[in-house]
């Protein structure tokens, strides 16, 4: 009965304390990633809409077409667009980290909004540039938009992204702590589970032998009812706890971790697009840029190449469809047509480089939505194979502890 009592006390226990280490990675440590994570995505993306702005102006008239009258070769209205959605993606993301437990605290939150503030005051200064200039003429904005984006930009890559990255590692850090607390909790308590319930199993069993030699009688029925009470238990807890422990690993490897990994593919992706836009308009830094955008593009290679999530292929592919559109870009640009450039890098024909990192885009969104799917189907199986089990517990071996006691009461009365 002491064995029993024991491994009610410790089911009641273990299911508790993993369930509560389960819930800080589910609810609090990858939320925090995740929000970071996505804070670096809105940044990056927000600073290649700015980038994007700068080719702004008419087009030169075609040769093969007098009569036809200059285009305008604007992106910057959906570039504006796109930049205030981000905006509100990143103080989204920046008020969940505020509001959520996690090594930093709310002054380095204050720190990234004080630094945001800044970079919102350059380009925004880019911005008046851009929209008051008089009969813009495409690939040439004026040198204060270039400069005042350059002074953005150099704040971005400097301050803000590093200071979020670091808030990134050590959610990301947090993550992996997490899971191999909730993980050993749930395989140390199995383990202690199956101990002692064995020892208590064993122990009804030699008590069933040892009454039925000493009385002779061949069964002891409340003494079998309980016996089967606590083998059923000491079966569906062990087996409850090692599913939870290898669903909790599975919600990390298989959902957070390509996550993870898709999300820094996109920021690199979102800083080559900055490059690229600039590299059109900036001729006096375009090896310097022509060099970022190289390593940038070779990040999101090797970031895409360890993907095995579904439809990594088709990512793959379409990155490659993006690179291959920017070379023509680039070899119509370095023949000195910066007019047909502008027209290449805004247009939305297949071929074109704004459609082509918009299909690839869409698609990397797609299989990150994909991972995060699976860790919260991997995370719910793992607190569902935590839930039941306490009432369940309390349920058999109080049933147990009656049913020994009943079946050996009479043996006891009669020693009385």
């Amino acid at each position: 009965m002491l064995l029993v009592a024991a491994l009610l006390a410790l089911a009641l226990v273990g299911f508790s304390d993993t369930s509560a280490r389960v819930h800080e990675l589910v609810d609090v440590s990858e939320p925090r990633a995740v929000a970071a994570a996505q804070l670096m995505q809105a940044l990056s993306d927000l600073d290649a809409q700015r980038a994007k702005s700068l080719v702004v102006g008419y087009s030169a008239v075609p040769s093969g077409d007098p009569g036809a009258g200059p285009v305008l070769v604007d992106d910057g209205v959906l570039a504006s667009l796109t930049a205030q959605a981000d905006q509100r993606a990143a103080h989204r993301a920046l008020a969940r980290l505020a509001a959520s437990a996690g090594p930093a605290g709310p002054t380095d939150v204050q720190g990234l909004l004080d630094s945001l503030a800044l970079y919102d005051a350059w380009t925004g200064t880019e911005e008046y540039a851009v929209g008051t200039q008089a009969q813009p003429v495409v690939g040439h904005p004026l040198p204060v938009a270039v400069d005042t984006y350059a002074q953005a930009d150099s704040l971005l890559q400097s301050t803000l992204l590093p200071q979020v990255k670091a808030l990134l590692a050590q959610a990301d850090e947090q993550v992996g702590h997490d899971r191999d607390a909730a993980r050993g909790a749930a395989l140390r308590y199995a383990a202690l589970l199956g101990l002692v319930g064995a020892a208590a199993v064993l122990v009804l069993l030699w008590w069933q032998r040892d009454l039925a030699v000493r009385h002779r009688r061949v069964l002891n029925l409340p003494l079998l009812a309980g016996t089967a009470a606590v083998l059923a238990l000491l079966v569906g807890t062990t087996s409850a706890m090692a599913g939870s422990g290898a669903a909790v690993q599975d919600a990390v490897t298989r959902g957070y971790t390509p996550y993870a990994g898709l999300a820094q593919a996109s920021v690199a992706a979102a800083d080559a697009e900055a490059r690229q836009s600039r590299w059109v308009v900036d001729e006096d830094y375009r090896p310097l840029l022509g060099a970022a955008f190289t390593s940038d593009a070779d990040q999101v290679r090797r970031l895409l190449a360890a993907d095995t999530s579904p439809g990594s292929d088709t990512v793959r592919q379409r990155f490659a469809a993006y690179l291959a559109a920017d070379g023509t870009l680039r070899s119509v640009a370095g023949g000195g047509d910066v007019n047909e450039a502008a027209l290449r890098l805004t247009g939305v024909a297949r071929d074109d480089v704004a459609f082509a990192y918009y299909d690839f885009a869409l698609h990397l969104d797609q299989s990150a939505a994909g991972d995060t799917a699976a860790f919260s189907a991997h995370a719910a199986a793992a607190e569902d194979d935590l839930t039941a089990w306490p009432g369940v517990a309390a349920v058999l071996l109080g049933s147990a502890l009656l049913l020994v006691l009943a079946g050996v009461g009479p043996r006891l009365r009669e020693y009385s």
